[in-house]
């Protein structure tokens, strides 16, 4: 009995120990006051304070936390994010405009106080109390755009590229807004669009990446992101420094999205492939020469993307589009060649034959004339018919059987089969010039 009443006078003493030992720290902490007395009183008003905001005793926090700022704003950084908490419920319970604003004023205020005495924090320092200072701000007064705007600016200048890029899209979504409701020029929006843009380029990360995507998304819903407007705002930067590859890539991109094809954007888009070559770009720059009519300058992108491709499939593709583009140029000698060329390396390439029956029909009437020519119609048919069985989609199927249509109508006639010594379905092979293949015998 005895040692069990030791025992438990030598655990209370070591208690109380600890105690006298805590509450000597906290007399001797500056954070708490100037002299021991101050300390150990505003100690105890912050217990009072965390024991009433554990409570949701609002009001009693809140009267401890007027105290605690007064007189030992750097007892604790949770006074400020405790604090902040508490004058946000009591704004959601506000029963009145005068007594909402003076509760918004006093959280403006915690933020301040917050960056006087904890804006040196590494991770929530500074910047950080300043972005959501902005986004409290812009959800509590969001009829004070100046003040939004100015609030917004200061956390990013802050946080330089460092800031958090919803801060960053927070901001700029308010320009965009602005900028639908005539509030914003668009000279103002699209600059601050590049001085924002510049933040997430610099020492990219995976978080900056869809930051941008937001960025640039939100720079396009806004409305003012048109071809003239961004050719308005790039052309001077581009011309300084034509050989940027960041700057160049950003243009291009959203250029693309804007679906812009003026002589600015294939410009940028050829020097991005200068900068940048690939066969994705090479492909995009035929496309857009062959829409134009540059069939020569659309043939030119297509050898590069040939050249820079490994894939057999995608190669067979490029040879097919680049057989497209030479009989838009009416090379049709040339483009057959591409197009079996094409199908050599992928004989379910739909696209090849297609092209490949069109340039027979073309070039049939310079390359072989009377009954030879008529024959090179069996193979034309041949052809659209492979295509349609390989293709089956709707945007060409139409087509193709309007063609296998018109074509038929240039079979010989029955009589001059039977002058030939010919008979449907007999085997027969085509000599006509450069055109020639073996094919079946058909009249109409």
């Amino acid at each position: 009995m005895k040692n069990a009443k030791r025992f438990l006078l030598t655990v209370l003493a070591a208690g109380f120990a600890v105690v006298t030992v805590r509450a000597q720290a906290y007399l001797q902490d500056p954070r708490y006051g100037d002299t021991p007395e101050e300390r150990q009183q505003n100690v105890l008003t912050l217990n009072y304070f965390n024991d009433a905001y554990a409570a949701k005793n609002y009001d009693a926090a809140a009267t401890h936390l007027k105290t605690l700022l007064e007189k030992a704003p750097r007892a604790s950084q949770n006074l400020y994010i405790n604090g902040a908490n508490i004058y946000k419920t009591k704004i959601s319970r506000a029963t009145s405009v005068e007594e909402k604003n003076r509760l918004v004023d006093t959280l403006m205020n915690i933020y301040d106080l917050r960056v006087e005495y904890y804006g040196d924090n590494a991770k929530r320092g500074k910047p950080y109390i300043l972005g959501i200072k902005a986004q409290d701000y812009l959800a509590y007064r969001p009829t004070d755009r100046e003040k939004i705007y100015q609030l917004f600016k200061d956390a990013i200048e802050a946080g330089g590229e460092n800031t958090d890029p919803d801060i960053i899209n927070g901001y700029f979504h308010t320009l965009t807004e602005d900028y639908q409701q005539d509030m914003v020029e668009t000279d103002i929006l699209l600059n601050e669009y590049d001085r924002l843009a510049a933040l997430f380029d610099t020492n990219p990360n995976l978080e900056k990446e869809e930051g941008k995507k937001v960025l640039d998304a939100l720079l396009i819903s806004s409305g003012a992101a048109n071809c003239e407007n961004l050719e308005k705002l790039f052309k001077p930067q581009y011309a300084e420094n034509p050989n940027d590859l960041e700057l160049t890539t950003k243009i291009v991109g959203l250029l693309s999205r804007n679906n812009c094809n003026s002589d600015f954007q294939l410009e940028v888009t050829e020097n991005y492939y200068r900068l940048n070559p690939s066969p994705e770009t090479a492909l995009a720059l035929a496309t857009v020469f062959e829409e134009r009519k540059d069939y020569e300058k659309s043939l030119h992108y297509l050898r590069e993307a040939m050249d820079k491709e490994e894939d057999v499939v995608a190669k067979s593709n490029y040879l097919a589009r680049a057989a497209s583009a030479l009989l838009g140029s009416e090379q049709y000698r040339q483009a057959a060649e591409l197009a079996k060329e094409a199908i050599g390396m992928n004989a379910e390439n739909g696209v090849a034959y297609y092209v490949l029956a069109q340039a027979y029909a073309a070039g049939s009437s310079s390359a072989c004339s009377d009954f030879a020519r008529q024959t090179v119609f069996w193979l034309v048919v041949d052809n659209l018919n492979t295509a349609n069985r390989l293709i089956q989609e709707a945007e060409y199927t139409e087509d193709i059987n309007k063609l296998i249509g018109t074509y038929r109508a240039y079979f010989p006639t029955a009589e001059e089969a039977f002058f030939r010594t010919l008979n449907n379905g007999d085997g027969y092979t085509v000599n006509c010039g450069w055109i020639n293949g073996r094919t079946t015998v058909r009249t109409r």
